[in-house]
């Protein structure tokens, strides 16, 4: 930044005939502009670009209380309607603002000014501002990073204080998830993951409470990671609790619903099937076993016709088996039932189920707060 170039072109590079002998041309690097993708997918959807650097290195981290000004909003061009221009506090990580500028918070250094630009208008509507709701096609905001508390470092907290951190911001997540803020939520259920990472010199009463609050935050994810479609993701989450947990019904439930979503469908109806086996009276994975095995039937059909053309060049009828005559081939019959392989359920009571819900719906209780 500041540095002075002298950039000598010859003729051709320069006026060509119109002024023989070239020029010399005189640059100065005024300013540069870092771009980042802070979007949960890296889809390039939310894209900071930083005009002012801010102070350090620090940003604010979940729960932090940050000041916040949000200058300018436009769709590129024009200011968007009702908008107004406001200095916003607000805690990190809450779900407090709309999404982008949960995003850009926690990746703002202390003064820092910088362009938002989001391609999902959606998650840029923010009642404080004016902008509760966004018919543009694009948002691009201006905004400041006044100033923001530092907050506390899991790192140098207790076992305890860990705890209660990890349940509190659980039930974040679970209100996110609640309120169709799926990303957020997602965000929050990771955070609580990484934090019970290594957990092995925890008391015996801190280890079960965080083992617990570590497999409720997987299950919860998963749950999120389905309602994105990202399956793959999806089964991983559902592992990482059936590893240590083989016969946690939500786990095997939703990694079905994963396989389903890969298409799958014959190792959806298996562990679907392993669901009923658990829970007899659990509708949903009846339900889901009787779609797989539906899926299932179609692809076999589509691979059946698919032979049939290959093999119709191959002459027309069976062969004869030798001092035979050629008969009429036996009529291709598929008369499984939906759920055949079920097993049997005396009754039909309303159950609890297994669809997908926040963490204080599952069967594993949270510890206290």
């Amino acid at each position: 930044k500041g540095e002075v170039a002298e950039l000598t072109c010859t003729e051709e590079y320069a006026y060509g005939s119109e002024k023989p002998g070239g020029a010399t041309v005189t640059v100065t690097l005024e300013q540069m502009y870092e771009t980042k993708d802070i979007s949960y997918g890296k889809d390039k959807t939310l894209i900071k670009k930083t005009i002012v650097e801010g102070e350090g290195w620090d940003t604010a981290k979940d729960t932090a209380k940050v000041t916040l000004n949000v200058e300018v909003a436009t769709d590129g061009a024009s200011a968007l309607p009702g908008f107004s221009s406001q200095v916003l506090e607000f805690n990190v990580g809450n779900g407090e603002v709309c999404d982008a500028l949960e995003f850009a918070a926690a990746d703002m250094k202390k003064r820092e000014k910088a362009i938002l630009t989001c391609s999902r208008p959606s998650i840029c509507a923010e009642e404080k501002l004016g902008l509760k709701t966004i018919s543009a096609e694009k948002v691009v905001l201006t905004l400041e990073m006044q100033d923001f508390e530092k907050a506390k470092e899991t790192h140098s907290m207790s076992e305890e204080e860990k705890v209660e951190f990890g349940a509190a911001r659980k039930e974040v997540g679970s209100n996110l998830f609640r309120s169709g803020r799926i990303e957020m939520a997602m965000q929050r259920y990771k955070k609580v993951g990484e934090l019970f990472s290594y957990i092995d010199n925890f008391k015996e009463e801190n280890k079960d409470k965080a083992k617990d609050l570590k497999k409720i935050c997987e299950l919860n994810l998963a749950a999120c990671l389905i309602k994105v479609k990202d399956f793959a993701e999806a089964r991983t989450s559902c592992d990482n609790v059936l590893k240590d947990d083989a016969q946690n019904v939500k786990a095997l439930f939703r990694k079905a619903q994963a396989e389903f979503g890969l298409k799958n469908f014959d190792e959806s109806m298996r562990i679907a099937k392993k669901v009923v086996e658990v829970d007899p009276q659990n509708k949903e994975a009846r339900g889901l076993y009787k779609d797989a095995h539906a899926e299932q039937k179609k692809v076999d059909q589509q691979a059946k016709g698919l032979f049939a053309k290959m093999c119709g060049g191959l002459g027309k009828g069976p062969i004869p088996a030798p001092g035979k005559s050629a008969g009429p081939m036996d009529e291709d019959s598929d008369g499984d039932e939906d759920d055949a392989d079920l097993p049997e359920t005396a009754a039909d009571p309303p159950s609890e189920g297994t669809e997908n819900k926040p963490s204080d719906e599952t069967s594993e209780a949270a510890p206290a707060s």
